[in-house]
């Protein structure tokens, strides 16, 4: 099991109902009933909180859930209204942690999300996922690492993405690889191909060109440790300006 962007799966997917920005509120009574629904595994409550499930279909906002909760049973959410933005707009931090398991491995998830929305008080309309990080680890312990990358970044821009082991290798031997998802691996929420080799400078270092066109990059990183497995994915937006 490999970190994917489980949020954006779940609801970047789903909020692309437009909310005309002066009705701009996201009310805390809202956000506290996305996070009962999310934790108590409402699906139905979740959809009517989302004013664009029923253009997507109340069954793909359903398995999209369903499939988390399956590999992350004790899934458990924390969402928070963050400041807003100066176009109006809100923002949502949403974290989720959770255990698994698959083939006789344990699995730990730690995942967050920074959303910038609109809402009409009631439900969630658009959204635009300004920051997203997904960790899955494995293993004897929780390894502890660092992703040094940029949440957003311009068009063409050159930026490096760093995943570090904070503590010394000593005589560990450490391997790894990153490989960049495509809109496709995301669709089809698939643990992707990654390339390994030996990482004897304890981390991956990359410095990446962003695309000519604003949207999203998304990186997907493995880790093989003696003592465990960490699985990262990170998703950097590319903006025309910033």
């Amino acid at each position: 099991m490999t970190a994917t962007p489980w949020l954006s799966l779940l609801l970047g997917g789903v909020l692309s109902c437009q909310i005309p920005a002066a009705h701009a509120q996201l009310s805390g009574a809202l956000v506290d009933q996305l996070e009962s629904a999310l934790n108590n595994g409402d699906v139905s409550a979740l959809a009517d909180l989302v004013a664009s499930s029923d253009e997507i279909g109340g069954s793909e906002l359903e398995t999209r859930y369903s499939q988390l909760r399956r590999q992350f049973p004790d899934s458990q959410w924390t969402l928070a209204a963050g400041q807003d933005l100066a176009d109006g707009r809100n923002t949502l931090n949403v974290s989720v942690v959770g255990n698994g398991s698959q083939d006789g491995r344990d699995f730990r998830l730690q995942a967050s999300q920074t959303l910038a929305v609109r809402s009409n008080g009631l439900t969630l309309g658009s959204q635009e996922v300004l920051a997203e990080e997904s960790i899955v680890r494995s293993g004897e312990r929780d390894l502890a690492v660092s992703v040094m990358a940029p949440d957003t970044v311009l068009t063409g821009q050159r930026y490096d993405l760093d995943v570090l082991m904070d503590d010394p290798l000593k005589d560990a031997t450490l391997a790894g690889g990153l490989t960049e998802l495509t809109e496709a691996d995301l669709l089809q929420e698939e643990s992707p191909e990654i390339e390994l080799g030996a990482l004897n400078a304890g981390g991956i270092f990359k410095t990446i060109q962003a695309p000519y066109q604003p949207g999203r990059q998304a990186w997907a990183a493995l880790l093989l440790h003696p003592e465990g497995t960490v699985s990262i994915s990170r998703t950097v937006r590319v903006v025309n300006r910033l």
